[in-house]
């Protein structure tokens, strides 16, 4: 009853915000304020809440009792200096001690860095427009609401003289406070001439599409006055809330999505967070066929299996593509699809023969750290007790547990929740 009129009338709520703040003080100050002030306070807080609590008190009388009660706390509470100052900074260290419980044991904020989840979850991509010119760069409010809103941005740098690519300059932040920056800038050197570009993506020398990461050879190495050095699109990876709840109470499941610790894990990046979709558990022997499907102790994965809908749901007659739904490929399969990719995206302007080359080079490098537990649909693969594997959905672009392998159960610390950024495309659950 009493709580259905606090819900009701806000002068029941507003009394009891009262006798909370006075109760408050009076706990804190108990031990420095003479006996006849305790008992003062005692008498005047039982009386106040009996007529708080009473169904017969009218609007008049507990404004009466409110008045009274304050005046009476006012006489016996000693005065805390710079009140307003105190009470905002409890308030404030209250919002963040409740941030971080809720942070630390419901759900955590998450950057998805790279295309491994992709087209579920995207990470940082970006694309070579170099050899399109034809390709309309936003301006004005509408490049602003790009960035903002869908988290996409757009890079031009244009030779002003003939010159060799001579490097990239390490990142200087430009916007932030401490360790939060919230832009940098970098200045590409070609030819003696430095040409700045602000709020950079990260991997600027990969992501601004002037290096090839697997290589780490440039993709064009001379340019000519009036050529694009760099004309790319970069769209930013999804920021997700990861609940950390439920494994709390069961394991993981087969098809959902886990997010875990990369440190100790051999092969990843360390110190950071990875999130993929879990294939098998402890116990389990592997392998992946040239059919593009897993197989678990024998048993095929298929579409009608729960998380693995739209994984399993390509087209047979075409090959595996990158940010596609493709399957899973083992490395026999990926090293025929990853060279016939290479060869068919731009590369601004390369000589077919040097993209030849690139092409055979960064095949290989791809072929053995992907297929390194999966070299060929013949090999099984035994995941080990209390760990589990884990796969990308981008099968053609995902460092994931074909390469490094297994992750321990204690690394994983939650599930994948909600999408909160981009706004505009895959914000939600």
């Amino acid at each position: 009853m009493q709580f259905l009129r606090w819900l009701l009338f806000r002068r029941i709520r507003k009394g009891g915000e009262l006798l909370g703040i006075v109760r408050k003080h009076y706990h804190h100050q108990r031990d420095v304020l003479p006996a006849k002030n305790l008992a003062e306070l005692e008498a005047a807080m039982a009386e106040y809440e009996k007529v708080l609590r009473s169904p017969q008190t009218t609007k008049a009388q507990l404004r009466a009792a409110s008045d009274k009660f304050e005046e009476t706390a006012h006489r016996w509470l000693k005065p805390y200096p710079h009140a307003a100052y105190r009470d905002n900074f409890e308030s404030l260290l209250g919002t963040v001690v409740i941030i971080f419980a809720f942070k630390t044991f419901f759900a955590t904020p998450m950057e998805i860095p790279t295309g491994s989840a992709q087209p579920t979850y995207y990470g940082i991509t970006h694309e070579d427009l170099r050899d399109k010119p034809g390709v309309a760069f936003p301006t004005g409010l509408q490049r602003v609401w790009e960035r903002v809103a869908k988290g996409v941005s757009y890079y031009e740098v244009v030779a002003e003289a003939d010159g060799p690519l001579e490097g990239i300059s390490e990142p200087v932040k430009q916007i932030g406070f401490g360790k939060i920056g919230l832009g940098k800038k970098i200045a590409i050197r070609v030819g003696g001439r430095e040409y700045p570009i602000s709020f950079a993506p990260e991997d600027p020398p990969y992501k601004l599409s002037l290096i090839d990461q697997n290589t780490g050879r440039p993709y064009k190495s001379f340019f000519k006055k009036g050529e694009y050095i760099v004309r790319c699109r970069v769209v930013s990876g999804d920021r997700l809330f990861v609940e950390r709840l439920t494994y709390n109470f069961r394991k993981p499941r087969r098809g959902e999505y886990f997010v875990f610790q990369s440190t100790g894990i051999p092969g990843t990046t360390q110190g950071t967070h990875y999130i993929k979709r879990l294939i098998a558990m402890g116990g389990e022997k592997v392998r992946i066929g040239d059919d593009r499907h897993v197989y678990i102790d024998g048993k095929r994965l298929e579409k009608t299996d729960p998380g693995f809908e739209k994984i399993y749901s390509f087209d047979t007659n075409k090959p595996a593509a990158d940010s596609q739904y493709s399957g899973h490929v083992n490395g026999t399969v990926y090293g025929a699809a990853y060279r016939q990719w290479f060869l068919s995206v731009p590369h601004g302007g390369i000589a077919k023969g040097d993209l030849e080359s690139s092409a055979d080079q960064s095949t290989a490098f791809m072929q053995s750290n992907v297929g390194r537990n999966f070299p060929d649909e013949k090999t099984v693969y035994e995941v080990r007790p209390n760990t589990y594997l884990g796969f990308g959905d981008n099968t053609m672009s995902s460092a994931d547990g074909r390469a490094w392998g297994v992750v321990p159960r204690e690394k994983v610390i939650g599930k994948s929740l909600f999408v909160m950024w981009p706004f505009t495309s895959r914000w939600g659950f």
